[in-house]
């Protein structure tokens, strides 16, 4: 478990990351901080004034993509525009969005699954990895929240076994509702040369 990362001093020349549902935090203190270290940084998200907003930070280093459509068909464009792009990292906050999770476990497996097809030839070519944010229900008895993320980590498990021979990795990072920022720490150090270096595997912070 990584508590407390050591995160690099700079991401330059080693880092291109893509953030879906990039308004979801923690994905705007991901994108500000990954692009004042010097990674590149693609963010994705239904609407274009949280990209505006996101982009205004580092017009250099932020370039972003409106997304649209369900959890399948919005990897569509991405495909045709960063397919082949090598990437180090896929920052997955789809699950905190509201809308996006009010679509069920199914869904979301789907679109890990499309976005994989999508990406997984830049993932490939940058050696990245896949990291998905969760929330852990505050109450025990919410057993969708719970089994969000049993699902999204044997996901995960069955995507290693197919992709991690060729170098991708797979990271599930679970926080306290509410409590998402906690992650920006954890999914920066592992879009980092030495996170990658990692093998897949889930993450319980707080």
């Amino acid at each position: 478990m990584i508590q407390t990362p050591v995160l690099p001093e700079s991401l330059a020349g080693d880092a291109t990351f893509a953030i879906l549902s990039a308004g979801q935090a923690p994905g705007p203190s991901v994108a500000k901080r990954a692009a004042k270290m010097g990674a590149e940084v693609v963010v994705l998200d239904r609407d274009p004034s949280v990209l505006a907003d996101l982009m205004s930070q580092s017009a250099e280093r932020v370039g972003g993509l409106a997304l649209s459509g369900d959890l399948v068909s919005r990897f569509e464009p991405l495909h045709r525009n960063w397919g082949a792009t090598p990437l180090q990292m896929v920052l997955n906050l789809m699950p905190l969005d509201p809308e996006d999770c009010a679509q069920g476990i199914d869904a979301q497996i789907r679109g890990l699954s499309a976005l994989v097809r999508a990406l997984g030839r830049g993932l490939v070519a940058g050696q990245g990895s896949v990291v998905t944010v969760l929330s852990r229900p505050s109450q025990p008895l919410a057993l969708a929240g719970y089994g969000m993320i049993g699902a999204v980590e044997s996901a995960n498990a069955a995507l290693d076994k197919v992709f991690g021979p060729r170098g991708l990795h797979f990271h599930l990072i679970t926080v306290p509702e509410g409590q998402a920022g906690l992650a920006a720490d954890t999914a920066l150090y592992l879009g980092s040369e030495a996170g990658r270096r990692l093998r897949s595997g889930r993450l319980d912070l707080g």
